[in-house]
This record gives structure tokens, sequence and C-alpha cells, in this order.
């Protein structure tokens, strides 16, 4: 294993968390997540300071994602993960230079950003998904939400917004070479951790 540091990307449901907690058990690396990273940081910054983090603070998410776009909720987390990256590559280079080695997840993680990282001791795996995937991941965890015609649209476009965002970290992890991870309709998280340790085992 040449790599001290291995980032977990992927768009939001494909179970990045509990794949990386798991592969940072097997390389006995740490783990951390890019939405605890996020958190810190929002707790020490404000709105006017760090417009890109705050962009959905103080909203009723529910009411953001019926009424906003696939294209405009996309534009919005491009614009957040922005935001963030100068934080995420400061822990990155961090632990690829003398921290730790670590396993990085979270969908915050962009395939173009880490490819022009261009430094030695990193690998990327991206996590990938069909769309029926993420149909079905978000329609196991809609039971939550409320049986109405606000609840239904917020499914559908949870689930569009879901499709979008995976078909834009694909093509960015294929048009740089980054390993992609695909998963199918009855994968395991088993299967998932043993598909990403075969590509870390050999980098």
């Amino acid at each position: 294993m040449s790599a001290r540091v291995i980032l977990l990307g992927g768009a939001p449901l494909l179970g990045k968390t509990v794949v990386g907690r798991k592969l940072a058990v097997r390389l006995e690396y740490g783990c951390l997540a890019t939405d605890d990273l996020a958190d810190g940081i929002m707790a020490v910054t404000t709105e006017q300071t760090h417009p890109h983090l705050h962009l959905l603070e103080q909203r009723d998410h529910r009411k953001y994602f019926v009424t906003r776009s696939v294209a405009r909720m996309v534009a919005d987390a491009e614009y957040r993960n922005e935001g963030l990256w100068p934080a995420v590559k400061r822990v990155i280079v961090k632990h690829a230079e003398w921290a730790p080695p670590v396993v990085i997840e979270g969908w915050h993680l962009v395939p173009k950003k880490v490819a022009q990282l261009g430094m030695g001791g990193i690998l990327s795996l991206w996590l990938v998904g069909d769309d029926e995937v993420f149909r079905e991941r978000v329609l196991e965890q809609s039971v939550s939400f409320e049986q109405t015609s606000m609840g239904e649209e917020l499914v559908r476009k949870f689930i569009e917004r879901s499709i979008a965002l995976n078909k834009g970290i694909r093509e960015g992890a294929e048009s740089f070479g980054l390993p992609v991870v695909k998963i199918a309709q009855g994968d395991t998280i088993e299967k998932v951790v043993e598909d990403c340790w075969r590509i870390a085992a050999s980098s």
C-alpha cells in the first residue's frame, strides 16, 4: 500500500460513510468525513464570511428541493464544494506528507480538484451507481417524508439531483483516469469494500 491518503468520493446515498469506515479498519487507517469538516468550519464562520458553506443554513430543505431546478441544485452543490475545497485540500496534503494515514470520504470531493493536486501518496476512489440504485435508496428513505404532493415532489427531485450529481462525478473521474467503483442494484457493502480494497492494494 503506497497511498497514505485514500479519498472516497461519490454522490449521496452510495454508502461512502460505511464503506470508508470499513476500509479504514481494514487498512488500519484513520477515517474522516468531509461533512464533519464542513460542520466544524460552519461553527466558527458566518454567511457573510463564508457564503459557500452557509448556502442552505436556515432554509426549509423540503421547500428547497421542491422549488429549485435540478440544474440549480447541482450548481449550488458545486458552489458549496468550491468553498470547502481549501480546507479539504489542506487536510489531504497534511496526511499525504506527514500525518497518519487516513481515509477521507464525502461527496464534497471533486475529481477535477483531486486530479489537480499532482502529488504522490494519494489514491482516490469514486463510487458511482446505476440510476436504479438511487431510485431504490431514495424510495427506501422516503417513508419519513409526508405523504403529500410536496412529499412526492421532494422524492422525485431528490432522485433527479442524486442521478445528476452521480453523472457528473462519473464523467469527471473517467475524464481524469481516476478509479471508478461501480455499484449496481443488489450489491452489498461488503462487495463495495472488497472492490475498493482490491484497487487500493494494487496501487
